[in-house]
């Protein structure tokens, strides 16, 4: 299934926006993203993959009055909620998967920035060409991804372990990741041959507790391709069995890799 796909449907805008409401990580990676972005000169924004609005709020707090910003995803419920979530007239936002943005987003864009979305885009090469056609000379795209999307990368936290131990329990098969990786250099030099520079990359670190990583993965879409041999009630079952092999008040450490690619 299609990330686009799987980001369908009312459960997840709902589950998704509570959490982002009530949980601390998504409101860290946005400030930390918006501030990088430089916004302050910005006349034109655009918030790629925005969900239920979180990002386009932090946006808005940032930039001119005479400013605008367009929020675009591919889930018609997330959008309806970040609709319904924004009530400042300088947003605006439209349905559309990340591989149509240029049929949606018109004129030039000074920022173009993704939260924790860029990475999971089925073809991100073409994505960043469609962006690079929308960046003026000394615009910017800005992007984070996990750090542990990276080759190589390790990152697993206790309730992750815990969770595929569970599912390898139901599926009685060996756990392989589904996750998209992200190869910051091949990246760069696709980014490159676009007129684009990476002019910063940079790794953050969050730190929280382990109930955060349990109740995102109470979203439809996070757990799915996890658990994506198992019915919903086996997915169910396996994620409480993690819940309860492990403590929601236990610290935890995430890194984010934060770039800005500036267009010359």
């Amino acid at each position: 299934m299609e990330v686009s796909e799987r980001w369908r449907g009312w459960q997840n805008a709902e589950r998704y926006d509570h959490f982002v409401r009530h949980h601390a990580i998504y409101g860290w990676l946005n400030d930390q993203l918006a501030e990088r972005a430089e916004l302050e000169s910005a006349q034109r924004v655009l918030d790629l993959g925005c969900g239920t609005g979180a990002t386009t709020a932090s946006v808005l707090r940032r930039i001119r009055p005479d400013a605008e910003v367009l929020g675009v995803d591919a889930s018609p419920e997330m959008i309806a909620v970040a609709q319904a979530n924004t009530l400042d007239p300088r947003a605006a936002f439209v349905v559309s998967p990340a591989g149509g943005l240029s049929t949606v987003a018109r004129g030039r864009y000074d920022r173009v920035l993704s939260n924790a979305a860029f990475w999971q885009f089925p073809h991100a090469e073409s994505v960043l060409a469609q962006i690079a056609a929308l960046v003026p000379r000394g615009g910017s795209f800005v992007f984070n991804v996990p750090s542990e999307r990276r080759p190589g990368a390790r990152g697993s936290h206790p309730f992750q372990v815990a969770l595929a131990r569970a599912v390898e329990s139901r599926t009685e098969e060996p756990f392989v990741p589904t996750a998209r990786r992200f190869e910051p250099t091949a990246m760069a030099e696709a980014a490159a041959a676009l007129g684009f520079v990476e002019e910063l990359r940079e790794e953050l670190v969050y730190r929280g507790r382990q109930g955060e990583l349990m109740e995102l993965m109470s979203i439809p879409a996070m757990i799915t391709p996890i658990a994506a041999d198992l019915s919903v009630a086996e997915a169910d079952g396996a994620l409480e069995e993690a819940r309860a092999r492990t403590d929601p008040d236990e610290r935890v450490e995430v890194a984010w890799l934060f770039v800005r690619y500036r267009r010359t």
